[in-house]
């Protein structure tokens, strides 16, 4: 059985969320449940949880103290949040598991039983890196974001967007195509990728090519005509996507 805390500052929010996984998420049980960043710290040492089901504003601060101040963090987190597009680009970024507010049953239900799942796997354990990534996003006071967690099959890599040459897509997954030669498949679509590196100086030029323009180095024209990078890829650029790919050139020019 899975041990949750739910660190939340509105009570009746904490009985929803007590309520949802008491009927609904198998192997799971709330141990404990607190309302500020302290009551936090003292219930996370007391009781050990796997899960951890985290607001963002507490009554003593934010929930990312929570995690900065934690000694070990031995579990995985589920966020729980008023929208706010900057943090949901940061838990993007970082790979993890949020929730909208008001809370959605099936949602929260699903994010659940990917904790479940994954701590079923023992190559899947929480990982110390991804969170300190999201952390050092959100601290970074809304500058463009420092790293990325790509998913993987066997669980996380974290990299500098900036070291990304291309995407490309595979379905419903993506290859992506590091500056170190790597090329690393990650369980999300290419259009993800499109929103999260938007102001990373990248266009998709085609519906499954995502470039970063620092490493453009040769357009030739044609129907769409087809771009060469700096590693010596060259890629199609699709007829519809030819123009705005034209303006864009110009605009960086």
């Amino acid at each position: 059985m899975l041990k949750a805390l739910i660190v939340e500052d509105e009570l009746n929010s904490q009985e929803l969320l007590k309520d949802i996984i008491d009927e609904s998420c198998d192997g799971v049980q709330v141990v404990a449940m607190a309302q500020g960043v302290t009551e936090a710290l003292e219930k996370i040492k007391e009781h050990k949880p796997d899960i951890l089901l985290l607001d963002i504003e507490l009554t003593d601060g934010d929930g990312f103290q929570v995690l900065e101040q934690a000694e070990d963090i031995d579990f995985d987190v589920i966020f729980t949040t008023a929208y706010d597009q900057y943090a949901i680009k940061a838990f993007k970024f970082a790979a993890t598991d949020y929730i909208l507010k008001p809370v959605d049953f099936e949602e929260l239900q699903e994010a659940v039983k990917r904790i479940v799942d994954k701590r079923n796997n023992p190559e899947q354990a929480p990982s110390n890196e991804q969170l300190q990534a999201l952390i050092n996003n959100i601290r970074s006071i809304r500058q463009p974001f420092k790293r990325i967690v790509l998913p993987t099959t066997n669980g996380f890599t974290v990299v500098d967007p900036k070291d990304i040459i291309r995407c490309e897509s595979d379905r419903n997954y993506t290859f992506i195509f590091l500056t170190d030669g790597r090329k690393i498949l990650v369980s999300r679509t290419i259009k993800e990728y499109e929103e999260m590196l938007e102001d990373f100086n990248f266009f998709r030029i085609h519906q499954s090519h995502l470039i970063n323009l620092a490493f453009l180095k040769n357009y030739t024209r044609g129907r769409g005509g087809y771009v060469e990078l700096s590693n010596g890829t060259t890629l199609d650029v699709s007829a519809r996507r030819k123009s705005d790919f034209l303006r864009r050139l110009a605009a960086e020019s």
